[in-house]
């Protein structure tokens, strides 16, 4: 009977300090007889009673009850940097070249979730103040200061609703909800406004429309600039419809034709588009005379045991004539196209990856919105072409090295390339980037 006593408190004990209890001692304890079958339900009623005391006590998160999940995400960046412009033209006969090194790192972190009915929601955070840019500069502030570029801003915060299997609506300030490339839109730029999507599948194609209209500059109703002008808010409509198709079950192919509209465009800026060599700057890069179509295009496929993707986008911005007579430029009207075109191998999702991505890109001066384009791979400029290819290689499953070089040429020489938000000053005839970077996600 001692016996019994001691066996049936290890049990007890054993079944307390497991997670789930252990059914299959209490179960083979039943069976040699050392427990009955209502102490071993005993016991498994004390464990789950012990379990839940534990569980609330340690459970220092509470959501309230319409909230189906909450995940918590993020990244971090370490990064070297080099950027070397030359031949640049400031608007007098000097010409000149100039470089700059820097360390720079970008904290980005977030939550997002899904709420009851079809609700669901996402929150960022984000280092840097720029649009097109979360990267804080070490240094750039007093030594070992804060503030500046070392600011936390709201990178993100978006609700959505999927309102049945082919509509979701999306509102805030969001990724952007468009199939495109580093060509039309800075990867960091997160518009802000709404976006309407629906999907229809079938069993061999996805067909996708996609419609934002986002917020470009707010200006209190009936404000007046310096010149007197009444202003009026700014938007940006963009109109994206296309189809992924599963050619076989290895390769898909997708296309993406999309257009932009801008309203109120002559409200953005206070000046009026003119980039002079005299005077370089787009004027805060106005957007009159934009409307502009882009035609992304993907080709994934497995060659051999690599995944692969051949890419290529089109814009061209079909008020570019008129654009060009505004700058002062009639004589280029023609100036008016972009494309892009490269190849990615590999993938970056799992440690042991590894990726290496390579293309070539030619933007004209009136091709483009200046104020959406990549900050880093040209610079933010037009009148620009070259190439870029970057390799990464995933240590862990969140844990990377990675390296990027670019080389872009000016177009034409007649013509300026500078723009006010690029780290080079001038009009570069030629531009180099280096950036190596150390990633880890979480």
């Amino acid at each position: 009977m001692k016996h019994r006593i001691i066996i049936a408190a290890l049990a007890v004990t054993f079944a307390l300090s497991s997670a789930y209890g252990n059914d299959a001692i209490l179960d083979a304890l039943v069976k040699k007889g050392v427990l009955t079958q209502q102490e071993a339900n005993q016991v498994r009623e004390q464990a789950d009673r012990e379990m839940a005391q534990t569980v609330e006590m340690y459970n220092k998160v509470k959501t309230s009850k319409w909230v189906d999940s909450l995940t918590f995400f993020g990244d971090t960046r370490l990064r070297y940097e080099w950027r070397a412009g030359s031949g640049n033209n400031t608007g007098s006969a000097v010409v000149n070249n100039a470089d700059r090194d820097r360390f720079r790192f970008r904290l980005r972190f977030g939550l997002k979730g899904e709420l009851n009915e079809n609700f669901s929601y996402g929150v960022r955070l984000e280092s840097g103040t720029g649009n097109r840019s979360s990267n804080a500069t070490m240094g750039e502030n007093p030594a070992f200061g804060k503030g500046n570029n070392f600011a936390v801003q709201i990178g993100q915060v978006w609700g959505q609703y999927k309102a049945s299997d082919w509509l979701t609506l999306v509102g805030g300030k969001m990724e952007n909800p468009f199939i495109t490339s580093s060509m039309v839109w800075d990867g960091d730029i997160n518009p802000e406004g709404a976006a309407e999507k629906f999907t229809f599948t079938t069993e061999k194609v996805d067909f996708f429309l996609t419609l934002g209209q986002f917020m470009y500059s707010d200006f209190l109703e009936n404000s007046f600039d310096s010149a007197g002008v009444v202003k009026n808010d700014s938007w940006l409509f963009g109109f994206q419809a296309g189809a992924k198709a599963r050619l076989t079950d290895k390769i898909t192919l997708t296309i993406a034709p999309t257009l932009y509209l801008y309203a109120n465009a002559y409200e953005y800026t206070n000046a009026r588009f003119n980039p002079t060599v005299a005077a370089p700057s787009q004027n805060g890069g106005a957007i009159n005379q934009l409307t502009v179509v882009e035609v992304p295009v993907e080709l994934s496929f497995m060659l051999g045991k690599i995944p692969a993707k051949v890419f290529c986008d089109f814009a061209m911005n079909l008020n570019g004539s008129a654009r060009a007579q505004a700058a002062g430029y009639p004589q280029n009207s023609q100036e008016n196209f972009a494309y892009q075109g490269g190849i990615t191998l590999g993938s970056n999702k799992k440690k042991g990856d590894w990726q290496v991505k390579a293309f070539w890109q030619h933007a004209e001066l009136f091709s483009l919105d200046p104020n959406l384009v990549d900050s880093d791979l040209f610079d933010s400029r037009l009148n620009m072409e070259g190439f870029a290819v970057s390799a990464l290689y995933m240590f862990t499953d969140y844990l990377y090295p990675s390296i990027t070089y670019a080389h872009a040429s000016a177009i034409k020489g007649n013509l300026p390339t500078s723009y006010s938000a690029a780290d080079i000053t001038g009009n570069v005839r030629n531009y180099d980037l280096l950036q190596v970077d150390l990633n880890w996600k979480f």
